[in-house]
């Protein structure tokens, strides 16, 4: 008699049962810090938009304080004692979500000026995961790669 060869139905829906498991518990967990990184990358966009369009309206100098896990929009250098929030609004903090680490910045902090220009005038960077924000020299343009 020959021995039998492959594999019995049983051990095949056992293998494919432990995948499925595996896969429903794995792939939103890997999906997750994708989709927290475009959101957070969309939010600092924003904000630091907000920054520039702010210092143009307000006739005053913005400062944007990039930390390694968080972002900050106030009206001095540490953007600390001087919140760009009023009392009783939304605080312009945005820290990084889990995962996301490392935020950096070619020149922090930096600021706009009453103009909309950015200091430095060389224009500014700001990376993390993969992604970056550009501040365009002279003009403040704010736009990602």
């Amino acid at each position: 008699m020959r021995a039998p060869r492959g594999f019995s139905l049983v051990e095949l829906v056992v293998v494919i049962v432990i995948a499925a498991i595996v896969a429903v518990l794995a792939i939103p967990r890997l999906r997750d810090t994708e989709s927290n990184a475009t959101w957070y990358h969309e939010q600092v966009l924003a904000a630091v938009r907000y920054a520039q369009r702010q210092a143009v309206a307000q006739h005053r100098t913005i400062f944007v304080c990039v930390e390694p896990a968080e972002v900050r929009l106030g009206y001095d250098a540490g953007c600390l004692t001087a919140p760009l929030a009023a009392p009783g609004q939304i605080s312009h903090v945005l820290p990084a979500p889990s995962g996301i680490t490392n935020i950096n910045a070619s020149t922090t902090p930096f600021s706009f000026n009453g103009l909309g220009q950015p200091t430095p005038i060389g224009g500014v960077q700001v990376s993390f995961a993969g992604r970056s924000i550009n501040v365009a020299a002279e003009t403040g343009y704010v736009f990602a790669n």
